[in-house]
This record gives C-alpha cells, structure tokens and sequence, in this order.
C-alpha cells in the first residue's frame, strides 16, 4: 500500500502539492528538532527541551494521522498567493535580528501588533490586549515559573511587572 502510494506520488505532475509528502516532511523536520531537544542541557524535571519536544510529538501525531488518512487533498500551485507567508517570515526575521535590542516583551508585543494588524483585526481593544497581553503572559510562564532567561533589551521592561508570589518546586 505504501509502494503504491509512493508510486501515485511520483507520477503526479510537478504543478501540483499532495498533502501526504508534506506531511512526511514535517515528520522528518519534527524528528529533527526532537534530537536538537534532547541535547539541551539538563535543567531539573522540566527542562528546556520539553516544549520543543511536546510541539514536535503533536506534529509527528497529526501529520501520521494525515498519512494513514485515505482522503487525498491536492493543491495547485498556481492558486497559491505566496506574498502572505512571506510577509510574515519576513517580520519573524526581523523580530528575532531585533531581540537583543528590543527584549522579548518589547519585541514581541510589537511583533504581535503588527501581525494581528497584518491579519486584519482591526478592533484596537483587540489588539492592545492581545499584544499586551500574550508576551506578560508567556513571560510569567517561562520567564519566571519556568526560570528561563528571556533577553530583556536596551530597556528593561520586564523589570517593571510584579513579582508573582509563586513557588516552584523541582
């Protein structure tokens, strides 16, 4: 069955995408980053590899389950718009070239703005929340239960926000 399906792949034309091979890669590229994960260094019970390593496994679950699927979901390249992918790796770009300047929570509450603006979310309630938000809520949990060092920037923010009274126990 596997043959046969490899085989279907193969001769199909090249202007087309099949789901399954990019499935097949996303496992490879999710193997890859388990490896990369498990060679961190040690931290305790929950160390610095779990989240890549948890985000890795629901990947490697989904794309199997695509795989083993029977429907088969093909997709034109002509119909494609690449510009909104780029945009957006752009912009990741240059959040992360910019992180040492800006901080996490500085970068990242403008990295959020500009792309919920981007996806056109135009309620300013909206996007003052979630761009504010989302980065103190990441920082809490990693920067201060999970005790992973965060950059801070020229300009110390995270400084700023109140210490939880929270105890973690390892």
């Amino acid at each position: 069955m596997i043959k046969q399906q490899i085989e279907d792949v193969i001769k199909r034309t090249p202007s087309s995408i099949s789901s399954n091979p990019l499935s097949a890669v996303f496992i490879l590229i999710a193997l890859a980053v388990i490896y990369t994960a498990n060679r961190f260094p040690e931290k305790g019970l929950v160390g610095p590899e779990l989240f890549p390593t948890l985000i890795s496994v629901g990947i490697i679950v989904f794309a199997a389950a695509d795989i083993l699927s029977e429907t088969q979901t093909e997709q034109e390249l002509t119909d494609l718009n690449f510009r909104p992918p780029a945009v957006v790796i752009g912009l990741l770009m240059l959040y992360v070239s910019l992180m040492p300047v800006t901080g996490f929570l500085l970068g990242s509450m403008l990295l959020l703005l500009v792309l919920l603006h981007y996806s056109n979310v135009r309620s300013t309630t909206l996007l003052i929340a979630l761009s504010v938000g989302f980065p103190i809520l990441l920082f809490y949990l990693f920067g201060r239960i999970f005790l992973i060092r965060l950059p801070e920037g020229i300009v110390p923010i995270s400084r700023l926000l109140p210490q939880l009274p929270l105890g973690v126990v390892v």
